[in-house]
């Protein structure tokens, strides 16, 4: 622009769900953090979630957001930036879960949510001015890459109650396994062949029976208050100040928030993710007592390793200070919260051995947690021989796939902050080599997986790819 402003023009990505909602609740997010909170977002300049106007596309235009991205800088701050930026960090976790939320769902404007669907007004002494209003969510995982509308249920949100948020994520698990059988079989064999829709559907049965109990349960109620929390947090989306680093200038990319329960949200953002071996609580991390035997490339990666237990400490250790909830909840008894996650099958990579651990755990768990009666379920013998089949093509997978994504330093997801085009190229062409290395491994061995069973492994298969034969 000619005042030196830098406009960014942003369409919702293909796998944002309906990009109606998409858009406008986006708009109506960055509107109620600008007014409500001391955290830098983009400042809109005009939007449309109508794919009929003049562009043809739903959109958002905002203005840039000044500085670098943390992501370019991040290696070469000091301990102490580090925690600075931490520090401010859990600051603005804190404000974002200090409000008293009506519902459970996604903002809008009151005056963009289409008639067909809800909106459950914010309470007026959060919003006076009756602007925003609680959703459907937009959480990609509820749609799961469906972007039709015309299928909005109760169970899309918003919801008004824990109870009616928790009671849906099985209906809805249940509905799609109807609906889109082959599409969730792929996804089930794309992991393990021996998995099928009826074994999901049959766990999902199991945790139908306990869900009801387990959300009227007050150690959960008093963690699942409606809260907006941001859970893609990583050092791409974070800008600061070129010449000070430890100033955050502006948070980028909101699509796809949502006000869920804290106690099924809250997590470390991506880059504090607790290394191998770390010890939450009051335990220092410290260097491998036979680190002065190692050598230097040891010594190095131990130091690397060191430093992030530092960072990982460093955050829980500020927000049990100054975010008390959170901490409770991002502490809380795992085996209470898993079976509200475990049970959505695009939340993972498609096995269901997590699923059937978090239910093996609770129910033979079931006293010690404090919950009442007895286990509605149980396992037969049957189910349980299954089972260990699969936990051992589970382990050597997830090995695998770890191993990919350590080689390639990115994470499960494949996700790279910043890349310039020359870097994205390049870590493709390795991630080709290592699959073609992988595949030839295979064929090597007419006893192991074929190619096309070997490449479903593969967490992240080359855009080219074709199958070839053993022979």
């Amino acid at each position: 622009m000619n005042d030196g402003h830098e406009i960014i023009a942003k369409i919702p990505c293909p796998n944002a769900g309906p990009r109606l909602l998409a858009t406008a609740s986006e708009v109506a997010t960055l509107k109620f953090l600008q007014s409500h909170t001391t955290i830098p977002v983009p400042n809109v300049l005009a939007w449309s979630s109508d794919s009929a106007n003049a562009i043809g596309t739903e959109y958002i235009l905002m203005e840039k957001i000044p500085g670098v991205a943390l992501a370019e800088v991040w290696e070469t701050m000091s301990t102490p930036e580090h925690y600075k930026i931490i520090d401010r960090i859990v600051e603005m976790e804190r404000d974002l879960i200090s409000f008293d939320f009506s519902a459970y769902g996604s903002l809008f404007l009151r005056d963009s949510v289409p008639t067909k669907f809800e909106g459950i007004p914010l309470p007026e002494t959060l919003d006076p001015a009756k602007l925003f209003c609680i959703g459907p969510s937009v959480k990609r995982l509820i749609w799961q890459d469906n972007c039709d509308t015309s299928r909005i249920t109760a169970d899309m949100g918003p919801w008004a109650s824990f109870t009616e948020y928790a009671q849906s994520i099985t209906r809805r698990e249940l509905d799609t396994t109807r609906k889109s059988s082959s599409k969730i079989q792929r996804r089930l064999h794309s992991f393990n062949r021996d998995q099928s829709v009826t074994d999901y559907q049959h766990l999902l049965q199991k945790i139908s029976s306990i869900l009801p109990i387990i959300s009227s349960d007050s150690r959960i109620v008093k963690l699942s208050t409606p809260a907006l929390w941001r859970k893609n947090s990583h050092l791409g989306n974070i800008f600061v100040s070129p010449d000070d680093p430890t100033h955050i200038t502006g948070i980028i990319d909101w699509q796809s928030t949502h006000i869920a329960p804290l106690l099924l949200d809250a997590q470390l953002p991506v880059f504090l993710a607790p290394p191998k071996g770390y010890k939450p609580g009051h335990e220092v991390p410290n260097l491998p007592e036979d680190f002065n035997q190692q050598t230097r490339e040891q010594q190095e990666e131990a130091i690397q390793v060191w430093n992030a237990a530092h960072r990982t400490k460093h955050y829980e250790t500020a927000t049990l200070q100054h975010n008390k909830h959170a901490f409770d909840a991002m502490s809380f008894e795992r085996r209470l919260w898993e079976p509200f996650t475990y049970c959505q099958l695009f939340s993972h990579d498609g096995s269901l051995v997590p699923l059937r651990n978090c239910l093996l755990r609770i129910s033979r768990d079931w006293s010690d947690l404090g919950l009442p009666g007895t286990c509605p379920f149980e396992f037969t013998r049957e189910e349980l021989a299954d089972y260990d089949k699969q936990v051992e093509d589970y382990e050597v997978t997830t090995q695998l796939r770890n191993f990919i994504a350590d080689a390639l330093c990115t994470d499960d997801t494949g996700w790279y902050p910043t890349l310039s085009n020359e870097q994205w190229e390049a870590i493709n062409e390795e991630n080709k080599k290592l699959f073609d290395l992988f595949i030839e491994t295979v064929m090597k061995d007419p006893d192991e997986l074929s190619p096309e069973e070997a490449a479903n492994k593969w967490p992240f298969p080359p855009k080219v790819w074709r199958s070839v034969s053993r022979f």
